[in-house]
């Protein structure tokens, strides 16, 4: 399973780096959508999951979720020719139809990785587990970024002489098949509910999970999950695009950047992962907070200095892993077993729906003329808000549904 995230990921990120890259400041395709157009490729992404993922989390919960693993992953390959084509013709139209196919790939794929997790560990290792497969998300991610930006110059010209105009479509496809090759090695576990009557209508699996799990901790857990990847994903990510003018720098300097904050994040989801020690605690939050809060606000007012720069992001991506495990923990275990499949679409649609909130939030920032290294001091109040709101209202219900949890390994 780790595998199979890892090159999905991997897959997803080199694809959307590319668009980044291009519609960023400098890019083949600035401006074509405006200031801050790279935002409109986050939200392309983020725009599956927030229709798809109820009707998509009803089938990891009838089927067994190895199958549902594999039958998503053998897609990749159809859509990575897609993109090759797009990409070759340096379509914007074509390649963001397929970043959009390839988000609802992995909108029927995320809540069979999620919700397996408890089904292949004991629930005192869940925590241990996701911080594991976190850091395999993060690590795929970090090289899809870290790839992405060589592969963006060489694609664009930038190295000097021709455009390679093959080379990432060739890169997508061959990782969609060893994606695909690696599902088959995911353990076959039994359906959890296969008496699911599966409902056509986009919206019946949100409404079931909104009746069932309203006014609990869960969905307490699941808003603020989705408020803190507001924050970080559909604004900070955005930012770091721009570096590439701010500092001066080429898009495969920019791309460690990127790679140096998700790096972080993968590292600190496994630290926190192994800190918990077989408990959720939720206590991590204020750590994590304060330091996140601490390494935004510096970023909005130093200097533009590479290096200072890359250790701000690194000790920011370290401490969000300290907010981030525990929430997901809590979401998985409370989610139950029956329902977890529809609650974790559940998830995802108000995650990425927060997600999109923020790519709007930073476009028409933007486009009233801020500078781009400013909005890491909304990120830092918005972080501000989120830790006064676990501390005033989530930390009793989180701490009184988490007590004691720390089950044998049967």
């Amino acid at each position: 399973m780790n595998v199979t995230q890892f090159l999905g990921a991997f897959n997803d990120n080199i694809l959307k780096q590319l668009l980044i890259y291009g519609l960023a400041m400098g890019g083949i395709w600035a401006g074509t959508l405006g200031q801050g157009g790279q935002a409109w490729a986050s939200i392309c992404l983020a725009i599956p999951f927030v229709l798809f993922s109820g009707f998509a989390g009803q089938f990891s919960d009838k089927y067994s979720k190895h199958r549902v693993s594999i039958m998503a992953k053998w897609t990749e390959i159809p859509i990575a020719l897609i993109a090759f084509y797009g990409l070759w013709t340096q379509s914007l139209t074509l390649t963001m139809s397929a970043l959009f196919i390839i988000a609802l790939q992995s909108t029927f794929f995320s809540p069979a990785k999620f919700g397996i997790l408890p089904e292949l560990v004991p629930v005192k290792l869940l925590s241990r587990a996701n911080g594991t497969i976190n850091m395999f998300t993060w690590s795929a991610i970090i090289l899809g970024c870290l790839a992405g930006g060589p592969i963006y110059e060489y694609y664009s010209g930038k190295y000097g002489g021709e455009p390679v105009l093959w080379l990432p479509g060739i890169a997508l496809l061959i990782v969609g098949v060893l994606g695909t090759i690696a599902s088959h090695g995911i353990s076959a576990v039994p359906a959890q509910n296969p008496k699911l009557k599966i409902s056509y209508w986009m919206v019946d699996g949100y409404f079931q999970s909104w009746c069932k799990f309203r006014g609990t901790t869960a969905m307490t857990a699941l808003f603020a999950y989705a408020f803190f990847y507001m924050i970080i994903v559909g604004v900070g990510a955005m930012i770091v695009a721009d570096y590439t003018e701010l500092l001066n720098i080429s898009t495969t300097w920019t791309s460690v950047l990127f790679g140096i904050l998700v790096i972080f994040m993968g590292v600190g989801d496994y630290i926190a992962g192994l800190a918990s020690k077989g408990r959720i605690r939720h206590e991590m939050l204020t750590f994590g907070n304060v330091g996140v809060v601490v390494a935004f606000t510096a970023l909005g007012f130093v200097p533009a200095n590479y290096y200072l720069v890359a250790l701000l992001l690194g000790l920011g991506g370290f401490m969000c892993g300290f907010v981030m495990v525990p929430l997901q923990t809590m979401i998985q275990y409370l989610a139950g077993d029956e329902q977890r499949g529809q609650f974790i679409g559940f998830w995802n649609c108000v995650t990425f729906s927060g997600v999109i909130i923020g790519n709007l939030c930073f476009y028409g920032i933007r486009n009233l003329g801020v500078r781009p290294e400013h909005l890491w001091i909304l990120c830092a109040l918005l972080t501000v808000v989120f830790q006064l709101l676990y501390f005033f209202r989530w930390r009793r219900p989180f701490a009184e549904a988490v007590k004691g949890v720390k089950v044998d390994s049967h």
